[in-house]
């Protein structure tokens, strides 16, 4: 049996009788068998839909990742949210190649570090018991609400309202914002109506973020925002329009990712009923189940890259400026890499690094940030709720090809 042979069930098998096509709505509520197929029978694909080059397997993953040279991050940005991208006059980090990419990121990393996040630790988990508080104020002590709506979607968002020094009454507003500017990536299947409501987004959250740098400009305080405009590398500060674009950039990376992973723990929780009673009861095991959970299904599905000049992966060609979507959540169920990989294990000892937060020089800034605030939220969960489960088996995943959480998520809850 050679390496790329995969146990598909039966059930999986019938279901690929359609190809890989990231924008069908099957394929988003659940991707993991065509990938799995991918990785056996296509490793590199053109997927004619995004037109781009579909990367499946770990090791070809991490080629693009790293070599910044022929796979740039460039038109990783515009390519995602085209003309709905809320400042479109300059890259943002995101889509910067070394070396400019490393002093941005020198100035930025100051509000990540470690230490920093750990001071924000108390004020997250004050975050959790203040939303499970207003939880029971509208519910009562033991009832039914939506966990995505009631908690996963406010949490994070009140999280990096605080880092970034914005009142978190803003809080459901910024939520819609970047639902929209996210939603972006749909617009080749959206029709003028969905299109419109993205547009009004885009601008609001840009005009937001112009009024608060000139508030900020005049008035500095301890919050992200301030740090961001006073920053100095090699004598250079940032500009405002950098600064806005990077506040942007944080904010939507700091709401949903952390969103979708909290959304999912539950979702695995409920079909891994033995993995909750044991997290449950230990809650030292939460690092290892967060771990294990961004293995298996990893809140950033894929990120794109774009060729700086004809070259060749697994045998397929691609020419000069060809689109190269790199399927994270692929390459972390690759067989080659990860035993039994299909399975999720609580007990797993990674043998290879994690796709899921990316590698070489875009490794995600805010991997710390988004750790320790989903391990506080599921710490204070646990000692908050006697019961908290899914009132169903049937998970409705959001419209995304490029993100992958709950769309919601009814739950039943008691509280201690």
């Amino acid at each position: 049996m050679n390496h790329h042979d995969i146990n598909l069930t039966a059930a999986q098998v019938d279901k690929l009788g359609k190809a890989y096509d990231p924008l069908d709505h099957d394929v988003k509520q659940d991707p993991y068998p065509y990938y799995a197929k991918l990785r056996r029978d296509e490793p590199v694909k053109w997927i004619e839909g995004l037109q781009a080059f579909a990367v499946s397997r770990y090791d070809d993953v991490d080629i693009v990742l790293k070599d910044a040279s022929i796979f740039s991050s460039a038109q990783f940005w515009p390519a995602l949210l085209g003309e709905f991208d809320p400042v479109p006059e300059v890259p943002p980090m995101i889509s910067m190649d070394p070396p400019n990419h490393m002093q941005l990121r020198k100035l930025v990393n100051r509000a990540f570090l470690p230490t920093q996040v750990n001071a924000l630790q108390q004020r997250s988990a004050d975050i959790a018991n203040q939303l499970i508080d207003d939880l029971v104020a509208k519910y009562g002590a033991e009832g039914k609400c939506d966990w995505v709506w009631d908690f996963t979607s406010l949490y994070p968002v009140t999280v990096i309202s605080e880092v970034l020094g914005v009142p978190s009454e803003r809080r459901a507003e910024f939520k819609v914002w970047v639902d929209d500017v996210l939603g972006a990536a749909n617009r080749a299947a959206y029709g003028p109506e969905r299109l419109a409501e993205i547009r009004k987004s885009s601008d609001a959250v840009r005009a937001f973020f112009e009024e608060l740098y000139d508030q900020r400009s005049a008035n500095p305080g301890s919050d992200m925002i301030s740090t961001l405009i006073q920053a100095e590398v090699d004598g250079t500060r940032l500009t405002r329009i950098e600064v806005i674009q990077m506040a942007i950039l944080l904010l939507i990376g700091g709401v949903e990712t952390t969103t979708n992973l909290l959304g999912s723990a539950l979702v695995e929780f409920s079909r891994r009923p033995e993995v909750y009673a044991r997290v449950r009861n230990d809650p030292a095991l939460i690092p290892a189940f967060i771990e294990e959970l961004l293995r298996f299904n990893p809140t950033v599905q894929m990120i794109f890259r774009h060729t700086t000049r004809d070259t060749e992966l697994s045998g397929v060609h691609m020419p000069k400026g060809s689109a190269v979507m790199v399927l994270l959540a692929s390459a972390n169920r690759d067989e080659t890499r990860f035993d039994d990989s299909e399975s999720f294990d609580l007990d797993r000892k990674p043998s290879a690094p994690l796709m899921s937060f990316g590698q070489g020089p875009h490794f995600c800034l805010g991997k710390y940030l988004s750790l320790m605030e989903t391990r506080s939220a599921l710490e204070t969960a646990f000692k908050r709720f006697e019961t908290l489960a899914s009132v169903s088996e049937e998970v409705e995943w959001i419209d995304s090809y490029f993100a992958r959480g709950p769309h919601k998520l009814p739950v039943h809850y008691k509280v201690r």
